[in-house]
């Protein structure tokens, strides 16, 4: 009798053991699924403000570069040209904020201009300063940056051919790309041994309208007084 009783407890004792691993074992299945449950999730706003801000990211200061700065000193007028190149892979809003200073280092004319760049193109600014009576001493410049979205940019769609016939330099452009250019004006620099002697401008304007249409080609004539041995095209788009 002792022995078989001996046999039901021990069977108890297995099946309580059984049970309690089974309730063990069920517990952390159902932590694991509250755990997974409970993640959290990305709101949609989150994830707009997330996309914005890579976006943004896209446009540096530092993708722009000044590939050449002059200067000329005309009359009473002093000008700072800037040939920029847009090395990142966005549109970029390029705004350059120009100073000129005297010979006390004080601040004696400022100056601004915006322009648009798609990535890989050139274009100029041209800050011209009213200098009458004072005598510049030395000046510095500005550059920010950021996404371009009033205006489309296409510079590098812009073909070009230009001829010199004495003073004048006839320039035929073309726009090559797939959309319509607005705000597009043409630049001539002149050079004489290396050194920029002038530089003339005039908008892109086709039919009376300052669209450039696509596929379509605009001649422009450019003249100057100065004597020069070599001249560069460039184009700039604005508002």
């Amino acid at each position: 009798m002792k022995k078989k009783n001996g046999i039901i407890i021990a069977l108890c004792v297995v099946v309580v053991a059984l049970i309690v691993i089974l309730a063990f074992v069920l517990g952390r299945n159902t932590s694991k699924k509250d755990e997974v449950t409970s993640a959290p999730t990305v709101a949609p706003t989150q994830a707009t403000q997330t996309a914005a801000q890579t976006a943004k990211s896209d446009v540096s200061k530092s993708d722009i570069k000044v590939v050449k700065k002059y200067t000329t000193i005309e009359d009473d007028d002093y000008s700072m040209v800037l040939v920029l190149q847009n090395n990142g892979k966005a549109d970029a809003a390029v705004a350059v904020t120009g100073k000129i200073f005297d010979g006390a280092n004080a601040n004696v004319g400022t100056e601004r201009e915006s322009i648009f760049m798609d990535p890989g193109s050139q274009s100029v600014v041209c800050l011209d300063f009213d200098t009458e009576g004072v005598k510049v001493k030395d000046d510095d410049y500005k550059i920010s940056v950021a996404a371009a979205t009033s205006v489309k940019p296409g510079l590098k769609n812009i073909m070009y051919k230009k001829k010199v016939v004495g003073n004048i330099v006839k320039v035929t452009s073309k726009n090559e790309g797939d959309f319509d250019l607005k705000g597009v004006e043409t630049h001539v620099l002149f050079y004489q041994k290396g050194e920029l002697v002038d530089i003339e401008s005039e908008d892109m304007i086709e039919n009376d309208s300052e669209i450039f249409t696509k596929g379509t080609e605009v001649k422009q004539s450019f003249d100057t007084r100065e004597q020069f041995d070599k001249v560069k095209v460039y184009y700039s788009q604005d508002q």
